[in-house]
């Protein structure tokens, strides 16, 4: 017994001499290694990873251990995860889905809003007999919840489920109302609250929306535009707009977090969210600055008081039975009012029950200003444990039952594997191809981007693919530093049309990405150009982009689809391929074609209402004129097809052309449909019509050209 209490002494004493540590490299390579192993082992056990960090600060915290104490070096890169949380909360939501269910969206985000709240305050008032700003600080803390379970339906297949699309657009209302309430308290606590305080605070707030929601993607536009040498300057860009406006919304009277959060929502529509930018910010922000505050906020947490007594157990207790409780009930009023099955009901229930990134920020605000005290910072990491844990036990249970249901499971097997093949031969395109196609990749496909390297085979072969190969790997480095997955692939060939297409045949690719080259001269006339054979040669769909500056930094899209479109077998995965892109570019979006053709647009992107863009209905693109008032900031989409199908149509296969010889500075997507399965059936007489018609107006044009050479010839001649 002797030796153990000499052995414990001894250890105590190491502890006290040594700990906590001093060495700021030292801290900094001990918080690497908790960052690096703890999600690690406890995804093991099918624990979140923002737990592990959260009881990895408890451990190594001041009141545990005492490994590491509070410096304001920590503190500072604490107060960076803290704001960048906010910001990718504002980034990350999805504003097209928001605007789909727009409706249902106010009304789940004000259910699950005002009951927490409300309970959550008579609570604190009668059963904690906390004081008046207190208790709506904390009623308030109830009412956020963080989206900590999307991953699981993204599985599943069902992001596109209605319950599932009213949480995110939820998540907005309920976020923002608790952030601008929390911004009031502070202000109220902290400062002197007189007659012109409300005034003085509704001008600040409208001029802070103002600065980040109109102007900063204006100002944004502008630099990515014009800033495009360094790549890094982008993302430095980025951090200084959350800490301008976490510095703004300070001067505006309210907490930071409300500046970064809103800045989020300013920059949603500038940064596309599958580009490399956007790699960039989520990587490092999930990878750095955000572990930093996770493992602050467990290093908050005093276990000691626990074993004081009860009191501290039945606080938490308490707090996670008011939590849990009222966000189910939230959860089951939206789901009578609006008849939802009772596995919709548990997915929203399972998607807003958990408290983390809000919760953090409030309960820290709350215990800076002396609001809270510690046994509030404890029961509040208890609710987020427990409620992250449900969260990711109820909305898998609930995923899987509407994943069968729906008949969504996702079976890679049976469907066609997405493969984007990029085939570069001028070094100077590779930046603009290999954006857009991260841009039209499915997030969810493992498969990789193969950019290809190819030119003819010549004396000069070896050392023209180098230098291709060389800056393709250059931006491919870039793109897998954002976790994405590249695949270089090189081939020199007497043919560059044939090269791809074997390439393409090889990998069992589904899309080839190329740019648009204005092709002229005796030899095209003759054998036609690369875009031309391809077309002729390939069965997959094929992009066609000429692209002239940042995706992000279009403002108006127009969307031209072309006539008997919908009878394409290729149709809808091509559709889906334009909704992408317009979900992510541009804050204008209209969309030409046939009625027929526009309604199964809207069919396959769920917008049967016709809420989500503007359809203009057209009976022929002959004398089409929107192209004449193209601006800058445009981008034009064309759904076009291949020569002798069923879609085929003259007029919006010239239009681009008409476009490029008219318009230099405006930039365009052309998109064909693949071939590899047949034709519908049903409407052949159209095509031979319309094979007919296209054939007299090119003989017409070329007439036309040929006779007006000999009148100018005459009118020279009679000068």
């Amino acid at each position: 017994m002797g030796a153990i209490q000499d052995y414990l002494f001894r250890l105590n004493q190491f502890f006290n001499h040594y700990l906590p540590l001093k060495n700021p490299v030292l801290i900094l390579a001990l918080t690497l290694l908790i960052i690096l192993f703890s999600p690690l082992l406890f995804k093991r056990f099918r624990i979140p990873g923002i737990i592990g960090l959260i009881l990895a600060g408890i451990i190594i915290g001041p009141h545990s251990l005492h490994i590491i104490e509070s410096t304001n070096s920590f503190e500072l890169l604490s107060k960076t995860g803290l704001l960048y949380i906010m910001f990718l909360a504002g980034l990350e939501i999805d504003m097209h889905e928001f605007s789909q269910n727009r409706n249902k969206s106010l009304v789940f985000g004000a259910l699950t809003f005002l009951i927490p709240i409300a309970i959550g305050y008579l609570v604190c008032t009668y059963v904690f007999h906390f004081d008046r700003w207190p208790a709506v600080l904390l009623a308030s803390m109830f009412s956020t919840h963080t989206l900590l379970s999307y991953p699981i339906v993204s599985n599943m297949g069902i992001v596109k489920n209605r319950a599932v699309q009213i949480t995110f657009g939820g998540t907005i209302i309920t976020d923002s109302a608790v952030l601008i309430l929390l911004g009031i308290i502070t202000q109220v606590v902290t400062g002197e609250v007189d007659g012109s305080f409300w005034i003085r605070v509704t001008l600040s707030l409208s001029l802070l929306v103002f600065a980040t929601l109109y102007l900063l993607p204006r100002i944004s536009r502008w630099f990515f535009r014009n800033i495009e040498a360094q790549a890094s300057s982008h993302y430095i860009f980025v951090l200084a707009v959350v800490f301008i406006s976490g510095f703004l919304s300070e001067l505006a009277g309210v907490e930071p977090i409300i500046g970064a959060f809103l800045a989020g929502l300013g920059l949603n529509k500038v940064i596309p969210h599958t580009g490399i930018l956007m790699n960039r910010v989520t990587f490092i922000g999930n990878t750095l600055f955000i572990p930093f505050f996770l493992i602050s906020a467990g290093m908050l947490v005093d276990l000691r008081l626990f074993f004081k007594g009860s009191d501290a157990l039945i606080f938490a207790g308490i707090l996670c039975v008011v939590g849990l409780l009222t966000k189910y009930f939230a959860a089951w009023m939206t789901a009578f009012i609006y008849k939802f099955t009772t596995p919709e009901r548990n997915i929203i229930f399972g998607l807003s029950v958990s408290h983390a990134a809000a919760t953090l920020a409030i309960i820290k605000v709350g215990f800076d200003i002396h609001l809270f005290d510690q046994n509030v910072i404890n029961a509040t990491i208890i609710l987020i444990l427990i409620s992250c844990l449900v969260s990711s036990f109820v909305s898998e249970r609930a995923a899987r039952k509407i994943a069968i249901q729906e008949k969504e499971v996702v079976k890679r097997s049976s469907d066609r594997i997405e493969r984007i093949l990029i085939p570069v031969s001028n070094p100077e395109n590779i930046q603009r191809l290999i954006d857009l196609a991260l841009l039209l990749k499915d997030q969810r496909s493992p498969e990789p981007l193969y950019p290809l390297s190819i030119v003819e085979d010549d004396d000069d072969a070896d050392e023209k693919i180098n230098v291709v190969r060389k800056v393709i790997e250059g931006v491919a480095e870039q793109i897998a530093s954002g976790d994405k997955k590249v695949e270089v692939l090189k081939k020199v060939d007497l043919s560059i049309v044939d090269g791809i297409v074997r390439t393409a045949r090889a990998y069992n690719i589904s899309d080839i990405l190329i740019s648009y080259k204005a092709q002229q001269g005796t030899s095209n006339l003759i054998f036609g150009n690369i875009a031309t054979n391809l077309l002729r040669k390939s069965k997959q769909a094929v992009i066609i982009s000429k692209i002239l500056q940042p995706l992000n930094t279009f403002q108006r899209v127009t969307v031209i689809l072309s006539p008997n479109s919908e009878l394409e077998n290729g149709f809808a995965r091509v559709s889906q391929r334009i909704h992408t892109i317009l979900k992510q570019i541009g804050n204008s979006h209209s969309l030409y074609g046939t009625e027929s053709t526009l309604t199964a647009f809207a069919g396959v992107v769920q917008d049967k209402k016709r809420n989500i863009y503007k359809y203009v209905p057209v009976t022929s693109f002959e004398g089409f004129e929107q192209i004449n008032e193209t601006r800058e900031d445009d981008l034009y989409i064309f759904l076009n097809a291949r020569t002798q199908t069923i879609s085929y149509d003259f007029q919006v296969d010239d239009m681009s052309k008409k476009l490029n010889r008219t318009n230099s500075f405006t930039s365009f997507i052309i998109l064909y449909p693949d071939i590899s399965k047949t034709l519908d059936d049903g409407r052949i007489s159209d095509i031979t019509t319309t094979s007919i018609e296209q054939q007299y107006v090119k003989v017409k044009k070329f007439t036309g050209k040929i006779t007006g050479i000999f009148k100018k010839d005459d009118a020279e001649d009679a000068g």
